[in-house]
């Protein structure tokens, strides 16, 4: 493990956020981001030339009353992750925290994010819980991630949210100030993994997100999801050919495949898809899963099927 780097007093926060075509929600993200209760923030918004109604909504926190606190941009851009990556070399902070623009911010999240970094100096990251609204900020539910694993993490048994994750600058730059541009679905995985190899991270209580689900989000289209269990994999292998990966590592491959499987059929649950989600359910269930693990792929098998019945006998 290298060494984590300790922040000065009241460290600037640069709050990273893509845009494009967000004009429905960009503003309710802005303005989570003013109203915050710790002085020492920067938004930095990477618009991709929307043709909305974004830039105009922008164009107003141009004003010098908002220029230390709000810089966007808007040009064209090579889609989300190339647009994380552009606002990534005009940030300064130290820490950075990533922010979709459809998402809200908690007004204490900052300082829940920076007091417990001080509070433990040695975490490379901090991640807290979030909220899941719909299209007009109504509560759907809750997530609390589970407690820090890189095993978990790596076999996607602990999903970690990152909107809600807030991550030391100098740590980042250790291991590639970058999102990997060859991927995009499952950029965030990617990074886990390649900070949680070397730097031990942290769950905290606290609710830090208003994450958004609505039509158009990317990981709530089953149809998409396939890229995202391609690509998961992709990084997964990428793990366990590396020359540099430790032995235990290398051992975990079934139990990924395992965890990648059960997390696309959960996901699939999630959003009504129950008859896609039996698919990776028996995909999982191929590599032999533990008697743990059984019983919850059965408790899912189960619901889908009675639901498949349900829906039979309506017709």
């Amino acid at each position: 493990m290298f060494k984590v780097n300790k922040l000065r007093p009241k460290p600037l926060v640069s709050i990273i956020t893509p845009s494009y075509n967000s004009g429905l929600f960009i503003e309710e993200c802005v303005q989570s981001i003013l109203v915050q209760d710790y002085p020492n923030i920067e938004h930095i918004i990477q618009d991709g030339a929307s043709t909305d109604n974004s830039v105009k909504i922008l164009k107003k926190y141009s004003s010098p009353k908002y220029r230390d606190k709000i810089r966007w941009i808007s040009k064209k851009d090579n889609g989300p992750v190339d647009a994380y990556n552009q606002a990534l070399l005009r940030s300064r902070g130290e820490i950075i925290l990533f922010l979709g623009a459809d998402d809200i911010l908690i007004p204490s999240a900052v300082s829940l994010g920076v007091g417990n970094m001080a509070k433990f100096p040695e975490a490379a990251v901090i991640y807290g819980d979030e909220y899941i609204i719909d299209e007009k900020s109504r509560i759907l539910k809750t997530f609390t991630p589970r407690s820090y694993s890189f095993t978990k993490l790596l076999c996607l048994e602990l999903v970690i949210p990152t909107e809600a994750s807030f991550i030391r600058r100098s740590v980042f730059e250790k291991v590639g100030f970058h999102l990997d541009k060859s991927l995009k679905n499952a950029p965030d995985y990617e990074l886990w993994l390649r900070i949680g190899s070397k730097f031990p991270m942290r769950h905290v209580g606290g609710f830090v997100t208003r994450y958004r689900w609505h039509t158009q989000s990317q990981s709530r289209s089953p149809n998409l999801l396939n890229n995202f269990v391609r690509e998961k994999k992709r990084v997964m292998d990428r793990f366990f050919l590396s020359s540099s990966s430790p032995k235990r590592i290398k051992s975990l491959k079934r139990r990924a495949y395992i965890g990648l499987y059960f997390w696309a059929a959960t996901m699939q649950i999630s959003y009504g898809a129950k008859y896609r989600a039996v698919k990776n359910l028996a995909r999982a269930l191929l590599f032999d899963p533990s008697k743990e693990r059984f019983k919850e792929y059965v408790s899912f098998w189960k619901q889908a099927v009675k639901d498949y019945e349900h829906l039979k006998n309506q017709k």
